[in-house]
């Protein structure tokens, strides 16, 4: 049913093309304009940063080249995949001025690069994150962009300062540019009509040719208008401004009057609107080829997500005819994108977690579950009121951020286990060049001491590494997004751009990775050498600086101390207080557009990319094996069972994990019965964790599938922040997948 519209996508998309276009006119219009940009900086250059923004929206309304497909009744794909394809002139402006953010302080950049040489920390880029844009998809479906266009209009009277007043006009020229652009795309619809006899082509073009000029300018009124709105608000502002956007807002939640008002009036009858989801859905999970191989950093990476079903503003809950709906196209679509983020709660229908687990247990495991009840206290003790908490969506990878309100920056990771090699290890001249000073625990004559040593030297580079954040003010004054500010809430009534505060909320999100093995790693020499007193610290640590060689009895009676994931109350006590410490003690600290710090736990692929350049710890690992995975247990250590680890994981106080947390779970198919999945996720959601994510295979099955792969061609495999297909994946990502422990 829907075969030419997907190969009519692959085609234009190609083999990379939601990261790289291979649209030819696109890439000629992008150099052509990026050339007439050097130009005018030339000739002006004093030129303020908003006058060059200007200069960037009238140059994308110059002509514009709309993406018309025959088989797609949508106008909303623009080709760049909401920014993440940079094949735009929004980004220009960052580009042009990453070398003055660069080469701001000399002393400041030796820091940072040294920094990240120790792989201390992984940022977005320099000092900021431009990578995990929101979306302000609620603000435009229940007002349109002219709203904000005539609310800037009526504001720019009121300006005191000339960044007010530059902020304002930049934002009204990219609404201009925009409106320009919806025309546009309107006129090429109808030119289109003029060179086609396919009915359904025709009957394509003259709904956009009809709507192009209305929509989003104004609010929808139907429930494909709605559809087009949300698609467009997250290609528009990587276009204009240069983000990299990545949510489809709750669809489910915000468009359910629309569809039941078409219903009524006749407009629309449910296999319409099925068709019209479905077609949708395609322009997201047709971005990338399926079969590619998974081998490097972010190839199977589109950053397309939706999230659906938790409660409305009122905490009343959403599983509705639109859920149902949604779930079916993924399902029947056998889709990888959208990434399906599924909020849930203690009063959430068991239809609703059944319909997701039947498609768990069959292999298609790209969804993820997200806790209200445990996010929303988290969000409003974070400084959210209720209503807004309430209103959330689950973002990219894992970024929590609530619709329309903030832009929460996420691409900050913490690697706590290589504060502990570098702790370690003779890492002094790479210490000195980050303008860190590492305290020793050699010689350390009891746990106390080691804890005190060890959380100093975390500390001082958690607060080094948010101080160098504070850099990150520069992006305001380098590349502002004004027109999506303008669309923000807040930003027009504080007259200012989001990248400067803006915003009704501002956080910034720094994940805490590997606490596995940096747990481990501290309750092995607690137990080994001060409550066994097996060893002194400095045996054990020569042990692990010779990489366990010839000290393999040493490792054996590493392997007996407690772990992370089980349940002693020593381990519990102690990840406690490391999250409470680090809480507690980054309070004072504000971020470059200043809110305040919260904390996730949660990575991407560094687990493995990570961990093959991180030299052995006092865990028992080896050098080069793999790291724990976000919140889970280390994957060599953890014997337990599934209750056991989820009772452990549950200790920690998650009001103070605004950011999210992670847990990634292989369930054996063989053991799981019809309504295992579904007790599951009610218990997660009880013991007040935040995020799973399932697979449901074994390892026999996945040993069959290396070796037949064509009879495994639909099983999906949650690989981290993103699913693929198992047989697309390269061996070492299988060998990684099938090494996880089953339960």
């Amino acid at each position: 049913m829907f075969t030419a519209l997907q190969k009519e996508l692959r085609e234009y998309y190609g083999e990379n093309g939601g990261q790289h276009s291979i649209d030819q006119q696109r890439l000629r219009r992008l150099k052509k304009n990026q050339a007439e940009m050097n130009t005018y900086v030339a000739e002006h250059p004093d030129a303020s940063v908003y006058e060059l923004r200007r200069k960037t929206y009238e140059l994308n309304a110059k002509d514009f080249h709309a993406l018309l497909f025959h088989h797609s009744p949508f106008y909303h794909d623009l080709g760049g995949n909401g920014g993440w394809n940079v094949s735009n002139i929004g980004r220009w402006l960052l580009l042009h001025n990453l070398p003055m953010i660069e080469n701001y302080d000399k002393d400041v950049n030796q820091r940072f690069c040294a920094q990240r040489e120790l792989d201390l920390f992984l940022c977005g880029t320099m000092y900021f994150d431009c990578a995990h844009d929101n979306v302000p998809i609620s603000n435009l479906l229940k007002h349109g962009l002219q709203f904000y266009y005539e609310k800037a209009c009526s504001i720019l009277p009121d300006c005191k300062t000339k960044t007010e007043q530059e902020f304002i006009q930049t934002a009204i020229c990219g609404f201009d540019a925009v409106r320009s652009i919806l025309k546009q795309i309107a006129e090429q619809a109808k030119e289109r009509l003029q060179n086609t006899q396919d009915p359904q082509e025709i009957k394509n073009l003259i709904r956009i040719a009809d709507t192009a000029e209305r929509i989003p300018w104004e609010p929808p009124k139907t429930f494909y208008e709605g559809l087009t709105t949300i698609g467009f608000a997250r290609e528009i502002f990587g276009e204009m401004d240069g983000l990299a956007t990545n949510s489809w807002g709750r669809p489910d939640c915000y468009l359910i009057d629309l569809y039941r008002a078409d219903l009524t009036a006749g407009r629309l009858t449910e296999n319409e609107a099925y068709d019209l989801i479905c077609r949708f859905m395609l322009h997201a999970d047709m971005l990338y080829d399926h079969e590619k191989s998974v081998s490097s950093y972010g190839d199977h990476e589109m950053e397309t997500g939706i999230t659906i079903g938790g409660c409305d503003a009122q905490g009343t809950p959403v599983f509705n005819e639109l859920t149902r709906l949604f779930l079916k196209a993924y399902r029947e679509l056998g889709a990888v994108y959208p990434k399906f983020h599924c909020r849930f709660s203690a009063n959430s229908p068991q239809e609703y977690l059944q319909l997701i687990a039947d498609d768990i247990a069959a292999g298609h495991a790209a969804y993820t579950f997200v806790n209200d009840d445990s996010l929303i206290p988290a969000l409003v003790n974070d400084g959210k009121t209720l209503e807004d908490a309430r209103n959330y969506c689950c973002t990219g990878c894992w970024d929590i951020v609530v619709d329309s309100c903030e832009n929460n920056f996420g691409g900050n990771y913490f690697n706590l286990i290589r504060i502990l090699e570098a702790t370690i290890y003779d890492k002094q001249e790479l210490l000195r060049k980050a303008g860190l000073d590492y305290q020793k625990i050699d010689d350390a004559e009891d746990f106390e001491t080691v804890y005190q040593r060890i959380m100093h030297n975390v500390l001082s580079s958690l607060r080094s590494m948010m101080q160098l954040e504070e850099y990150g003010k520069l992006r305001s004054i380098t590349a502002p997004t004004p027109f999506y500010s303008a669309c923000m809430s807040d930003c027009l009534e504080n007259k200012l751009d989001f990248t400067a505060g803006g915003q009704r909320y501002n956080p910034h999100t720094v994940s805490l990775c590997f606490l596995g093995n940096f747990a481990d790693s501290l309750l092995a020499i607690n137990d080994l050498c001060f409550v066994r007193k097996v060893c002194t610290v400095k045996e054990l640590l020569d042990a692990v600086r010779a990489n366990w060689k010839e000290r393999e009895y040493l490792r054996q009676e590493v392997l007996k101390a407690p772990h992370w994931g089980d349940g002693k109350p020593e381990t519990v006590t102690l990840v406690r207080n490391i999250i409470e410490h680090l809480y507690n003690n980054t309070r004072d600290l504000k971020n470059a557009r200043g809110g305040a710090y919260q904390f996730g736990i949660w990575v991407y692929r560094e687990f493995r990319y990570w961990g093959e350049t991180t030299l052995a710890t006092p865990d028992g690992r080896y050098n080069g094996d793999i790291l724990s995975q976000s919140l889970n247990p280390s994957h060599f250590r953890n014997k337990e069972s599934i209750t056991t680890v989820l009772q452990c994981l549950s200790s920690l106080d998650f009001t103070k994990i605004a950011g999210n947390s992670v847990v990634n779970l292989l369930l054996d198919k063989s053991l799981i019965q019809p309504d295992t999945i579904p007790a599951l996720i009610r218990t997660f959601g009880a013991l007040k964790l935040q995020l799973l994510q399932l697979n449901c295979s074994n390892k026999e099955e996945l040993l069959d599938a290396q070796k037949h792969p064509e009879k495994y061609e639909h099983l999906l495999i949650r690989l981290c922040g993103f699913s693929a297909k198992f047989t697309s994946l390269n061996k070492e990502w299988q060998q990684e997948v099938i090494n996880r422990k089953n339960y």
